[in-house]
């Protein structure tokens, strides 16, 4: 048998099978002048299997009549379903019978004998062409379905009549049926849903859209899942049917209400701190006990009628109730003196916001309470302490608590003077608007009180 003929990555490898010695030889001459290399060739299609699996050649050049047991019709086939080589006849008999045994093997063309170099080179390039595409469809078609069978959500397709063609193993283990029983029945009934209270509303028909829904299955226990519904469209853009992606969400869900529950303890934790901050400093001064919390209540009322968030309010809350944490470092007989101070014992207070920050400046709280804490004695024309800010250098929070403080301490008692009424505190806080307090701030105070909306 001859030798097999040396090839390069650019040569395709053609395994002639041919009866004929003559035409073999012929063949395999014209085929190398023409760039192939050639390996056989044979007469047997034993041999031609044989030849395919120890060679692997891109493509075969089977002659239809063979000596031996198999003739070139049943090798082909047999080529076809074990190495998925193309098989391309070269045949003298061109009688129905013949052809319609060498159309069921599949081959990837025909040469009739006697043939011109134009005509061999054309066939073989295009059984060549379309043997690349269909092994490139294969692997694409394998590495799908591998990838599907893998996946960790679950996939079903159905077509446009809404019956299932595909589920993958992970739509079997979440909706709790197997494969056989998913196929062919329709999606609609298959996989019910009902909306899932956590989650909020989702537009109708947004296609693609991620949602959050609880699954019905069918042995009546409920999943919560992550849902997505796509349509499968054509090149041109008509619809081949819908898929469907979904997951269990339990163990995330689980995750999410151990953490809310963690979060909410350490704001249980947080807020009862800062509750016996505020106690610490107020038992110090038997006049301003309840300021800071009185403080707190209208610093959050005016945060809300501003628009601020729930995050922000909280904190804007959380700051009324230090701000005048820095009292401590006060000596008493200065906090109840009943009369007016002298400049060193103003001095002294003064310096409550400043201690204050240093206080909580190093505390990992979620909002800026020590910066709050340091501007709330500030002005916006720039006549505050400590540091003469003016509006735009100032928090936010900090703006609203210098309203809420100065409206609380007017109309409360304290030791060198009674309390003002709260029209004429409201009228003394009209009169800085936006020279001494920031205007929106006064605005909503001035209407939280004439509303009715917040009382001391």
């Amino acid at each position: 048998m001859p030798e097999e003929a040396a090839t390069s990555p650019e040569n395709p490898r053609v395994l002639i099978v041919e009866d004929e010695g003559v035409v073999a030889l012929d063949l395999a001459r014209r085929l190398s002048q023409l760039g192939y290399a050639v390996c056989g060739p044979t007469d047997r299609g034993e041999d031609a299997l044989r030849l395919a699996r120890d060679l692997s050649p891109d493509i075969v050049l089977m002659d239809i009549v063979l000596d031996g047991a198999l003739d070139g019709v049943d090798a082909a086939g047999r080529i076809r379903d074990e190495l998925a080589v193309p098989v391309v006849f070269l045949t003298a008999h061109a009688d129905p019978e013949t052809l319609r045994r060498a159309g069921a093997a599949g081959p990837y063309g025909y040469i009739t004998k006697p043939f011109e170099n134009r005509d061999l080179t054309t066939t073989l390039d295009i059984a060549l062409y379309k043997s690349r595409m269909e092994r490139r469809l294969r692997d694409n078609e394998q590495w799908t379905a591998m990838t599907l069978h893998y996946l960790g959500e679950g996939v079903i397709t159905a077509d446009p009549q809404g019956l299932v063609r595909f589920a993958n193993p992970m739509a079997e283990t979440l909706l709790g049926v197997s494969a056989a029983r998913l196929l062919g029945r329709d999606l609609a009934t298959l996989y019910k849903t009902l909306r899932d209270p956590e989650q909020g509303d989702i537009p109708d028909g947004l296609e693609g859209a991620r949602e959050v829904a609880i699954l019905c299955r069918e042995d009546g226990s409920r999943l919560p899942v992550e849902q997505t519904l796509s349509s499968i469209l054509d090149d041109r853009g008509r619809a081949l049917g819908t898929v469907l992606v979904f997951r269990d969400i339990s163990r995330r869900r689980d995750v999410e209400r151990a953490l809310r529950d963690s979060v909410a303890g350490l704001r249980l934790a947080l807020t009862e701190t800062v509750n016996a901050l505020t106690v610490t400093s107020e038992t110090r001064d038997p006049f301003t006990a309840g300021h800071q919390e009185r403080v707190s209540r209208l610093a959050e009322a005016l945060a809300k009628a501003l628009g601020f968030s729930d995050e922000e309010r909280e904190g804007v809350r959380m700051a009324g109730l230090v701000h005048d944490i820095g009292k401590i470092h006060v000596p008493s007989e200065i906090l109840t003196k009943p009369e007016a101070l002298s400049a060193m014992e103003m001095g002294i207070v003064r310096d409550h916001s400043t201690v204050g920050f240093d206080i909580l400046k190093d505390v990992p709280f979620p909002w800026p309470l020590a910066r709050m804490v340091l501007e709330h004695h500030e002005r916006c024309d720039g006549s505050g302490y400590p540091a003469g800010l003016r509006r735009e250098d100032m928090h936010p929070g900090s703006r609203i608590l210098a309203v809420a403080d100065v409206v609380e301490a007017m109309t409360a008692h304290r030791p060198y003077r009674s309390a003002w009424s709260l029209e004429h505190a409201l009228a003394e806080l009209a009169k800085g608007r936006g020279r001494l307090y920031d205007a929106d701030v006064v605005d909503a105070c001035l209407s939280l009180f004439e509303r009715g909306d917040f009382r001391f």
